[in-house]
């Protein structure tokens, strides 16, 4: 696995039989004393830690999902993580929510109930599952075509650009496969959206900002950018690869978010990289959230010779 993974201890997952077994009181059962319910006739075992890996850019959220799915799925056998909560626990960027956090579930059996506040169970007569870090996860291309129902176009399109690249987790399919699953699954919702997002999914995508302002310059009917153009740098003698740009002109146009700003060795090293790509004959626009687009617009048309 190409990223690196810390490990963190969770708590046993035990059910209250097993936990007296383990020397639990009367008392410990009914105050959560040493044993904190997880789900209904299901307890956390804070003394038996056993060591799970979870990514490096995981929080605290995204812990309390994963011990709550195995709570959960050790109570309910069969339920796997699916919607919201495996695009979270996947690492995709999530589109706008209302705010309400739930974990989603979901079963193949149609009769399955799970009374929980904060749960969501989703029932599916054709469930796939994979594991993912050890947690019981709906399969990364069955989870991606059935957020198209509920995400617009552009979002599918940020999620698809991570679930093939190398934004936080390895990439969970391909595109060659998300084409097959297209075509080849009967009656599949929101088919339409589904095929006008895989038209515009790139691989080698690094961030959402990339794919806001790849697809920015799709909006404004300006040709398409290359994603991450090779270009060889004879005063450092690399070859960069810009976030986007257009080869025949020359043109890189390259995102800085505040992590660009804000580290004084990433700062340095930005100013190397551009130094480098102008050395090489390229003009570089650099964008970052406050860039006045209808100028970068106008710059990049003049590069193109648009105007």
């Amino acid at each position: 696995m190409k990223h690196p993974l810390n490990y963190a201890d969770y708590p046993a997952i035990v059910s209250v039989s097993e936990a007296r077994a383990r020397g639990a009181s009367d008392y410990d059962i009914r105050s959560g004393r040493n044993f904190p319910p997880a789900a209904w006739g299901i307890r956390f075992d804070g003394t038996d830690p056993t060591e799970f890996p979870i990514p490096t850019w995981a929080d605290d959220d995204w812990i309390k999902d994963a011990q709550m799915l195995l709570a959960l799925a050790h109570r309910h056998p069969g339920v796997v993580a699916c919607s919201e909560t495996a695009v979270r626990l996947f690492g995709w960027p999530l589109p706008r929510s209302n705010g309400k956090v739930s974990l989603h579930l979901a079963t193949s059996d149609i009769n399955k109930r799970i009374r929980r506040r904060g749960v969501t169970l989703h029932r599916m007569r054709t469930l796939r599952r994979t594991d993912f870090l050890g947690l019981p996860v709906q399969s990364p291309m069955q989870v991606f075509s059935q957020l198209a129902s509920v995400c617009t176009v552009e979002s599918l399109v940020k999620i698809g650009d991570a679930a093939i690249g190398d934004w936080k987790s390895p990439p969970q399919f391909s595109l060659e496969d998300l084409d097959k699953h297209i075509s080849g699954t009967k009656h599949l919702r929101a088919r339409s959206k589904l095929l006008s997002a895989f038209e515009l999914i790139r691989e080698d995508v690094d961030s959402p900002m990339e794919t806001d302002l790849r697809l920015w310059a799709v909006s404004r009917d300006l040709p398409e950018p290359v994603v991450h153009p090779a270009v060889y740098c004879p005063t450092i003698d690399r070859t960069l690869h810009p976030d986007l740009g257009y080869p025949k002109v020359k043109l890189a146009l390259e995102y800085e978010g505040d992590h660009h700003r804000t580290s004084e060795g990433q700062w340095a090293a930005d100013i190397d990289r551009v130094n480098a790509l102008k050395a090489a004959g390229w003009t570089v626009l650099r964008v970052t959230k406050s860039t006045n687009r209808r100028q970068l617009e106008r710059d990049i048309r003049r590069h193109l010779g648009l105007q």
